[in-house]
This record gives structure tokens, C-alpha cells and sequence, in this order.
């Protein structure tokens, strides 16, 4: 899962050990130095019995490191094999990257598949996201807005259930609706940028 910032407000590690205390979570931060507060590079969380949770990767604006992944986005976007769609989206998405100042990549570890992991991992990725003004986007899933609604479909293998998802509109505004993922048609219709019936 990545998270790409358009503000890049300093999360510190402190910060981060606030929120889990909050939420009355045992852990532990796992991180290289902090010559200022919030300019570490990589941590991993684990749970207090010392299985690691998830590993969070954070690539500043202005380095080698986050250039190259931006430049990476595009053009999965641009060039992917398996065209990602609805187009008016991927235009949007290119344009959003020159305002992205940050990026958070969290890859799941071992121990997120135990429910004291997933409430680590989900009170750090939710609270990153109400920090900072962004858009996310998770493998075999595709990209959300800054709404947090789905805006390219890009989902793999039987889906159910159903996701908030978006369409741009010709004003430029997004118009959302409920996206059923086990209905196929739905999935077309949205993939050629049509609002589902």
C-alpha cells in the first residue's frame, strides 16, 4: 500500500508512539535515527511479542529515491500491461503526481494477519492519512482520491462486496456511488468511465 502525500507535515516517531498510545496498542518502533523529528527514512512495527507488523519505507520530495518512484507510477499508469482504467482517471493521477511531496510505502509483514497487528497497522495508516492531504494505492485494488473513493478499478481475481468509488466529472468535480464488485457489467461500466445503472 502507498500513500502519496501533497503535504509533507513532519510525522515524527514520537508522533507515531502517541497514536498507538492512545489507542491503548503495545508496540514497538523499530527505526533508523532522527536527526530532526520526522526525518526518518524507515521503520518497522512490531507487536510487543516482537513479530514484526509492517515496514513503512517514507521517500522525501527532492531525493533520487522518491523521483524514481514517481517517475515508476506514471508510467504503470501510462504503460501498464493490462490497461488501467477509467482513462479521465489516469489523466488526473498523472497530474497529481507533480504536487506529491512525500510517500509512504507500507509493505505487511508476518505478523498483520493477527488482530493485534492489523489494529497496529490500521491506527498508523489511518492516522498518517488524517495527517497529511493524499491519495492511496493498493496492489490488486487500483487508486482512491483524496476522498478516499476508488477512481481506477484495477481489482484481481472474484471480488465481493462493495467499495465508494468515483468518476470524474466533465467540471472536473467527482460524483460518487457505490460500486458493487461482483457485478461484472458495474466493473465495465465504471472501467469506461461510466457511472454503473
Amino acid at each position: 500500500m502507498k500513500f502519496f502525500g501533497v503535504t509533507d507535515k513532519a510525522i515524527s516517531i514520537d508522533d507515531i508512539a502517541d497514536w498507538l498510545q492512545e489507542k491503548m496498542i503495545d508496540a514497538e518502533i523499530e527505526s533508523d535515527e532522527e536527526s530532526e523529528p520526522g526525518d526518518w527514512q524507515e521503520l518497522t512495527l512490531h507487536l510487543d511479542n516482537g513479530e514484526p507488523v509492517v515496514d513503512v519505507i517514507k521517500l522525501s520530495y527532492g531525493t533520487e529515491e522518491f523521483d524514481e518512484a514517481i517517475e515508476e507510477t506514471v508510467r504503470m499508469l501510462l504503460d501498464s500491461p493490462v490497461p488501467i482504467n477509467p482513462a479521465s482517471a489516469v489523466r488526473w493521477l498523472c497530474q497529481y503526481m507533480k504536487r506529491v511531496r512525500v510517500i509512504y510505502n507500507f509493505s505487511p509483514l508476518t505478523g498483520l494477519d493477527s488482530e493485534a497487528g492489523w489494529m497496529l497497522f490500521d491506527t498508523v495508516w489511518k492516522s498518517v492519512r488524517k495527517e497529511l492531504k493524499g491519495i492511496v494505492f493498493c496492489e490488486g485494488e487500483g487508486f482512491t482520491n483524496e476522498e478516499g473513493a476508488q477512481i481506477t478499478c484495477q481489482f484481481t481475481g472474484t471480488m465481493s462486496g462493495q467499495v465508494n468509488a468515483a468518476l470524474l466529472g466533465e467540471d472536473g468535480e467527482w460524483q460518487e456511488f457505490i460500486l458493487d464488485l461482483s457485478d461484472n457489467q458495474a466493473i465495465e461500466s465504471f472501467q469506461r468511465g461510466q457511472k454503473p445503472h
